[in-house]
């Protein structure tokens, strides 16, 4: 049997059995209820008639069996009577078939209690449901009432049940078949995409590894260097000790911002759970504070409007901060940086010396640093992160000279407008 032949028969069979059960559970919960009412009838009859002292008990004592209430579509009701020695007396005129007298309504009327028993049962080809109540002393009386009506409606619920239970085991076996069909093999143009894609994502991760492996060899190197040195020299003066721990811990400190760098990057292709309307403008806000407490000699200025953007918030905070970073590292002390933010595009503009026109395409490459750049810190990571960021929420970033001088950074996200209320 083939795998086709094979997922088909048992998606069938699974939904099939689901269906069985289903219609099972549904048909004995609907007869329970059906039949319930025709049980509670007959027992509120039931409990009428224990209550009739045993000396008014006659030989017209089904006369005054009390009747329930006919309505229209109720099931036909029958009464009789069964003396203590097996007589069976039924009302005047009566004209419902005769209820059978069992064994166990013989030894109720011979009884002295008012035990009952509830039975199917037939007369006269009819189907009852019959309750015999004992009078104590006296005899039992026998209840019926049809459940002819009840059996027909039972009978209709069957035969729904069957043709849902077909149909439904013939639609999941259609349908498995259908998602079974073998998909066709890709062609040889998709193939080579495929490919082509495959070796440009294992390039690219070459390519981190090895830049990773060479960015941090420096600091590794020279945190290495230093400790040793504070290890082997027999007398370090305390001057030149605290300098070479201070050092110790700046390259320290480099090296956990590029491990972070490198983290924020490799996760990057990963989508973000963490996705919520985030207001643009007070993430701006926020990052031109942190921004004023790491650089205190600049003057960062900021004009935003209300905006909200789909996205995740710590990513986009991050994307904000390493450009106003990279605005910081290149402005000279007591300049300006400008901050706007206006329908979603948020830009930061420097009074620095500018980028070089050799250096503008490579500003979003992982680990490039411009010849401005060479002489500061930094890992060369933090507008290759803005960048992925900018892409994975739909925009995009640039750089560009200022006029005047200076460099201009873009940040176009899709973000809506948020109108305030003024009192």
């Amino acid at each position: 049997m083939t795998l086709r032949r094979r997922v088909t028969l048992m998606s069938a069979l699974v939904v099939g059995a689901t269906l069985v059960l289903a219609s099972v559970t549904c048909y004995f919960v609907m007869r329970g209820e059906l039949r319930g009412q025709i049980d509670d009838s007959l027992r509120e009859q039931g409990h009428q008639v224990a209550r009739i002292p045993p000396q008014r008990i006659d030989p017209t004592f089904p006369r005054r069996v009390p009747q329930p209430q006919r309505r229209t579509g109720a099931s036909q009701a029958y009464v009789q009577f069964v003396s203590a020695d097996g007589t069976v007396r039924r009302p005047p005129g009566s004209t419902e078939p005769r209820l059978p007298v069992t064994a166990a309504t013989r030894a109720i009327a011979r009884s002295s209690s008012t035990r009952h028993a509830l039975q199917d049962t037939h007369a006269d080809g009819a189907h009852l449901r019959m309750l015999t109540v004992g009078v104590p002393g006296r005899g039992a009386v026998q209840l019926a009432r049809s459940l002819t009506s009840v059996d027909r409606a039972l009978s209709r619920l069957r035969i729904v049940l069957v043709l849902l239970t077909v149909v439904g085991t013939a639609f999941a076996a259609l349908l498995a078949r259908i998602l079974s069909r073998p998909v066709a093999a890709p062609t040889e143009h998709e193939l080579a995409v495929s490919q082509g894609a495959l070796a440009d994502s294992l390039a690219a991760q070459r390519q981190l590894v090895a830049d990773a492996s060479h960015e941090l060899r420096t600091p590794v190197t020279s945190v290495r260097t230093n400790a040793e040195m504070l290890r082997d020299a027999s007398y370090v003066p305390d001057d030149e000790r605290r300098l070479i721990a201070g050092e110790v811990v700046e390259q320290a400190e480099e090296l956990t911002a590029l491990i972070g760098d490198l983290i924020d990057l490799a996760r990057g292709d990963v989508p973000d759970p963490a996705v919520e309307d985030v207001r643009l403008d007070a993430l701006a806000y926020e990052s031109v504070q942190r921004a004023r407490r790491h650089a205190p000699g600049l003057d960062f200025r900021l004009d935003a409007e209300p905006c909200v953007v789909e996205g995740a918030p710590e990513r986009l905070a991050r994307a904000i901060n390493n450009l106003l970073d990279n605005a910081a590292k290149h402005s000279p002390d007591g300049a300006a940086v400008e901050v706007t933010l206006r329908a979603g595009v948020l830009t930061a503009r420097d009074h620095g010396p500018g980028i070089d026109p050799d250096d503008l395409p490579h500003v979003f490459d992982r680990f490039h640093r411009g010849a401005n750049a060479r002489g500061r810190p930094g890992s060369g990571l933090g507008l290759a992160i803005v960048r992925q960021v900018a892409e994975a929420h739909g925009g995009s970033v640039a750089l560009e000279a200022a006029p005047g001088g200076g460099t201009l950074a873009r940040l176009t996200l899709p973000a809506e407008r948020v109108e305030t209320v003024t009192a």
